[in-house]
């Protein structure tokens, strides 16, 4: 880390508000570089599904903490902070702005205020695993009886999350809810100007639906195909939205209708998993991308002076 903090924007928001477009045009204009915070664009071969720049955006605007991890490499917050945090300290020290990307609020969270202290037993653990194996929903019942607003704010289908907020709880007798209460209080780690993009429901949904389409066909489910003649199933990011759903098709257990209807509904539940984390923070500047451009790119050079 850097003795001065430097300073940092941020585009956030829920999926399909634009983004990475706001942050193709920004960047330029400030002598940004991007820093992805997507938990999904950091395995190398997920591409499609991740909405990942492609190699034009990428000569156009450098892109950092992309195709990092290999899928059936380890890959969490902890690990995500070290690359990000060596990105803005080699950019700030380049006089560039780091321009952080994404719509993963854990990432997010880490990368702004660091990672809070918790509990382990590895024994413990692997039991909740072998328990959420088993029952998926009965073990993700459980932490909803136990902290049912942490519950909420992840998907049922995420055991890494549900296993790790239980050993929490079963271990130290608090919520994740409480620890990541009482850990938003520390004092930021850079001097961050956070842009939130948002669209009215209705209009996110159809953008939803629209691109859902658009990535199948560019050929989601032969990238899916061709990932899994090289990984097993059981690799982490293949229980991706989308690509969950691509696997269940390919293997039998849903139809191709049911497959498109089942990554539009997931991704719009995710939407809104991603608007309830993101209204919680603070100090996010709430703007519509492109019909506020211009006040984006005044207010940014302000901030950065």
């Amino acid at each position: 880390m850097l003795a001065k903090r430097p300073k940092v924007v941020c585009i956030l928001g829920p999926t399909c508000t634009g983004k990475s477009d706001l942050a193709l045009e920004l960047a330029p204009k400030v002598r940004g570089e991007i820093v992805n915070a997507d938990s999904m664009q950091v395995y190398r071969g997920f591409d499609i599904g991740s909405a990942k720049p492609d190699a034009a955006a990428r000569t156009r605007v450098p892109h950092h903490v992309i195709d990092v991890a290999e899928p059936d490499e380890a890959f969490n917050a902890a690990l995500f902070q070290k690359a990000a945090d060596r990105a803005v300290e080699e950019i700030s020290a380049r006089e560039g702005v780091p321009v952080v990307v994404g719509g993963t609020g854990l990432y997010l969270r880490v990368l702004f205020h660091g990672i809070f202290d918790a509990p382990a037993d590895i024994a413990l653990r692997e039991r909740l695993k072998a328990r959420y194996v088993a029952d998926p929903l009965e073990v993700y019942g459980e932490l909803e009886r136990r902290d049912p607003a942490y519950a909420r704010s992840i998907s049922p289908h995420d055991r890494v999350r549900v296993v790790r907020a239980l050993e929490i709880y079963l271990l130290s007798g608090v919520t994740m809810s409480e620890r990541k209460t009482a850990h938003g209080f520390r004092e930021e780690r850079y001097d961050v100007y956070r842009i939130g993009l948002y669209r009215e429901r209705k209009e996110l949904y159809e953008r939803i639906g629209r691109r859902v389409d658009l990535m199948l066909r560019r050929g989601w489910v032969e990238e899916v195909e061709g990932l899994l003649r090289r990984y097993p199933v059981a690799v982490r990011p293949f229980q991706g939205i989308g690509y969950r759903e691509i696997v269940l098709h390919l293997t039998g257990q849903i139809g191709h209708e049911e497959m498109v209807e089942a990554i539009k509904r997931a991704t719009r539940r995710y939407a809104k998993r991603q608007f309830t984390w993101f209204s919680k923070e603070k100090g996010i500047d709430w703007r519509r991308y492109p019909e506020e451009r211009r006040a984006i790119l005044e207010t940014t050079g302000g901030f950065l002076g």
